[in-house]
């Protein structure tokens, strides 16, 4: 035996040997390895679908994802010890690794942005339309951002120096950022209004003097239809500036209703007046009563003022009720003889008249006012 190892054809030889002994060890470890991930995959697949945690979810995709060549290469370049390589196989084999296990990488933050997409943005989405653009644009940054950023790592652990690189493309963004400043402030505009959401699609909105429904809302611009019919077109960053009412967040409207009496109405008519708001105002459905009084003296008239809630944010709904209590006023304002006071101006006109006093030719002189 000892005399076949001193054997020269076989010490020539060993090399390749020890080579050919770490394949076939890594080829079979590989296959082991594989089959406990896998099997390991699926069962902590059946098990994720059972919680309603999403990190178990990802961890068995990441699992179920993990490819053969990943895992070959990290096996034979631990065993590649054994068979005492060059100095520079060693390295070429090292670039071989990194560039692997990028790749194996890449395809697991892949996996991850997609649960994540799918997990997260498409019930966004459901929850809220108008968000699927910037929603979008969210994914695509950060795939963007993750891939540049894993490229950047392995260019780095292949021994490539990336500071000049980095420094170019800080220049560049800095430069692309400056020629499209407004560009971009439109799209972060849009996605502070996604994750903030002053507004969604299907709100009442008031910008300025402008008011309307929101149909869309854009990367760049927000779309919104006018009661009069027309389209009117916002930038998302002219919005997020403006001061902007949200109609459809009021979850109730307070009312002020002013009524002008005359003033000859009696006076035991006009205490009845507030009692009867009050209590037509309880009787009717989403109405709350808060107050209701003698509020002025005015020029010609008196004016009763009443506050009551509409537990309604419709707009038709609180004009119906405020109709109905109008109505029920003019047939009580009827049955009682009560009057509405109307805008009245008094006049009063003054006359010039002369006094008997005349001088030599006949003509007055002087003048008195005499009020008519």
């Amino acid at each position: 035996m000892k005399d076949l190892l001193n054997d020269p054809l076989i010490t020539e030889n060993r090399p390749l040997f020890a080579w050919i002994a770490v394949f076939a060890g890594t080829l079979l470890l590989t296959i082991l390895v594989k089959t406990i991930v896998h099997t390991l995959g699926k069962r902590w697949q059946k098990y994720a679908h059972s919680t309603a945690i999403k990190l178990d979810d990802a961890l068995a995709l990441g699992l179920a994802d993990t490819k053969s060549f990943a895992i070959f290469i990290w096996i034979f370049y631990g065993l590649s010890s054994f068979a005492t390589p060059d100095p520079s196989l060693v390295k070429a084999l090292r670039s071989f690794v990194v560039i692997l296990t990028t790749l194996q990488v890449g395809i697991w933050g892949r996996d991850a942005l997609k649960f994540w997409e799918g997990s997260y943005i498409e019930r966004r989405v459901k929850a809220d339309a108008s968000s699927a653009s910037a929603m979008k644009l969210i994914s695509t940054t950060m795939n963007a951002f993750f891939f540049v950023a894993l490229f950047l790592i392995c260019l780095s652990n292949l021994g490539v120096d990336i500071g000049a690189l980095l420094a170019g493309l800080g220049i560049g963004g800095v430069a692309i950022a400056l020629a499209a400043q407004n560009i971009l402030g439109d799209l972060f505009a849009s996605l502070s209004i996604v994750l903030d959401k002053p507004f969604v699609v299907g709100d009442y909105i008031v910008v300025g003097n402008d008011q309307g429904t929101v149909e869309n809302i854009g990367i760049k611009t927000t779309r919104v239809r006018s009661l009069t019919g027309e389209e009117l077109i916002f930038a998302n960053k002219d919005l997020l500036e403006s001061r902007v009412k949200n109609f459809k967040r009021m979850w109730k409207r307070r009312v002020a209703l002013k009524i002008n009496v005359a003033y000859d109405t009696p006076l035991d008519k006009l205490k009845t007046l507030p009692k009867w708001f009050e209590d037509k105002i309880k009787s009717m459905q989403d109405l709350t009563f808060e107050r209701s009084h003698l509020s002025e003296y005015g020029n010609s008239m008196l004016t009763f003022e009443t506050i009551f809630w509409v537990n309604n944010s419709d707009y038709q709904i609180y004009m119906n009720l405020q109709q109905e209590i109008l109505f029920s006023m003019i047939e009580k304002f009827t049955q009682e003889g009560i009057g509405f006071a109307l805008p009245v101006q008094v006049f009063k006109n003054e006359v010039n008249a002369y006094v008997d006093e005349e001088d030599e030719d006949g003509f007055p002189e002087r003048e008195h006012n005499l009020e008519n």
